[in-house]
Order: C-alpha cells, then sequence, then structure tokens
C-alpha cells in the first residue's frame, strides 16, 4: 500500500511502524487499509467504520500499551483505525515506554 494513497512510501502488512499523531505516538504491526485486499498472508479482518465523508483509514494492531484521551490506555493487541490525515509522521519499528529503561 502507498501512503499516502498512490504516492509516497510503501508500507508492507505486518510490518511494525510507529505512528505520530498530534497528541501521542503509536507502535504496532500494520494491518493494511480501509478498503485493501492485497495482503494475503494476514488474516481477514473485518472492520467496519463508517464516516460521513469517504475517508482513508489505515489499521495498526498495537504492540505497546498507549494512553489516549482522558487516561484511557489501550493494551497490547488492540486494533486499531487511524484516520491518515492525522498522521503527523511515519517511521520504521519502535520502542515500547517501559522498554527505554
Amino acid at each position: 500500500m502507498k501512503f499516502p494513497k498512490g504516492k509516497g512510501f510503501d508500507l508492507a502488512g505486518g510490518l511494525i511502524i510507529t505512528v505520530v499523531l498530534d497528541d501521542y505516538a503509536v507502535t504496532g504491526t500494520f494491518l493494511g487499509a480501509s478498503g485493501d485486499r492485497h495482503h494475503d498472508d494476514l488474516p481477514p479482518i473485518h472492520v467496519d467504520v463508517r464516516v460521513e465523508v469517504e475517508e482513508e483509514f489505515i489499521l495498526l494492531q498495537l504492540t505497546c500499551p498507549v494512553k489516549v484521551e482522558r487516561g484511557v490506555e489501550l493494551p497490547v493487541g488492540t486494533i486499531i483505525a487511524i484516520n491518515v490525515r492525522q498522521i503527523l509522521f511515519i517511521a520504521p519499528g519502535g520502542t515500547c515506554e517501559d522498554d527505554k529503561e
């Protein structure tokens, strides 16, 4: 999958990436993008995302826990959909905060 759609660089399914957003960063396994059907090596995942305007999302399975709005913590293994318009940048790999000590 080219990010952003049709441009930029390729993200392969199964790649560990760190996605930096305005308020926090998330690290996890890249599972694909909304509408992306080209990852035969990954198990099928159905995510029903309903939005008013057609938006592009990437799917990530967290490999590190992350605290998001209002102190809610998403545990390892949670699958999240991230609107690509909210992404500041993406880096390959990543280390959990607990692993840095």
